[in-house]
């Protein structure tokens, strides 16, 4: 699974077309189960390749942004042990990467919530 999500995001990263809704949902749904079922390296690449997904996508991600949102931000309050520092430091990274992708407007909805979770850290 680990290679899957890295392949994701190499191809994200070069890809020009659009991402449907349905699309953008399946793949945001299997990307933040890994996120939350997955082995460290697994967790690390699916919250990599979910960043990479958003930022192609930007404002389509809007419907799936809030809910996204208040997953990673459980995940920086649960996995706090050292093991996990590389983790935490991506999801921070995934974060800050989707809020942008979703535009300013979206963001200013959560901007509490992302606010106070980083301030927690």
């Amino acid at each position: 699974m680990s290679h899957a999500c890295a392949a994701l995001t190499n191809f994200m990263e070069g890809y020009t077309g659009t991402l449907s809704q349905p699309e953008l949902q399946l793949l945001s749904q299997k990307l933040l189960t890994l996120t939350q079922n997955g082995i460290s390296l697994v967790k690390e690449n699916a919250v990599t390749a979910l960043a990479s997904t958003v930022e192609q996508a930007k404002e389509a991600f809007i419907p799936f942004f809030k809910e996204t949102l208040q997953i990673l931000v459980t995940q920086l309050n649960f996995y706090f042990q050292k093991e996990y520092k590389q983790y935490r430091g991506q999801v921070i990274e995934a974060i800050t990467i989707i809020c942008a992708g979703v535009g300013e407007l979206a963001f200013a909805s959560e901007a509490d919530l992302v606010v106070q979770a980083m301030l927690e850290i």
